[in-house]
């Protein structure tokens, strides 16, 4: 059974829901970090120290892309950088006590946004569209 689904309207509501919930979880913040480098900060908490590498393989790009990322980010002072003292050719990432702050003010906004935005719709519906987003994700992850 096929169903059909117009791909530009889905690409369009994508759009939309990234760009205007990008800003609002990210109004009053003064640091001016893009939605990459805060999928980054998200990597570097959940895995408490990483390589550029790990980095790269997460986002699914090229370690000098990260280095450039990770160079804005010590910028900012959201991420530490130290040199392993088993390869000193390798650069560990931490997320700093900056970064923690920035993650948890974003998960507050987040969970604001999320409550305000889901308030009116059936604990049903949003089972059945996690459910489905589930379905999707592990389809696209064995494949």
């Amino acid at each position: 059974m096929k169903i059909c689904i117009d791909m530009k309207e889905l690409d369009k509501v994508a759009y939309e829901l990234h760009k205007k919930l990008f800003a609002k979880i990210t109004e009053g913040i003064d640091i001016p970090v893009t939605s990459t480098q805060i999928y980054m900060l998200f990597y570097i908490r959940t895995q408490e120290q990483c390589m550029v590498s790990d980095i790269a393989n997460y986002l699914g790009v090229t370690m000098g892309a990260v280095t450039s990322l990770v160079d804005r980010l010590f910028d900012f002072g959201l991420v530490n950088r130290y040199r392993s003292e088993i390869d000193r050719r390798q650069v560990i990432i931490k997320l700093s006590e900056k970064g923690g702050d920035l993650l948890k003010k974003i998960d507050m906004k987040r969970m604001e946004l999320f409550d305000y935005y889901t308030k009116d719709v059936d604990k049903e519906d949003l089972n059945y569209l996690n459910d489905v987003m589930d379905k999707i994700i592990m389809k696209i992850l064995n494949s």
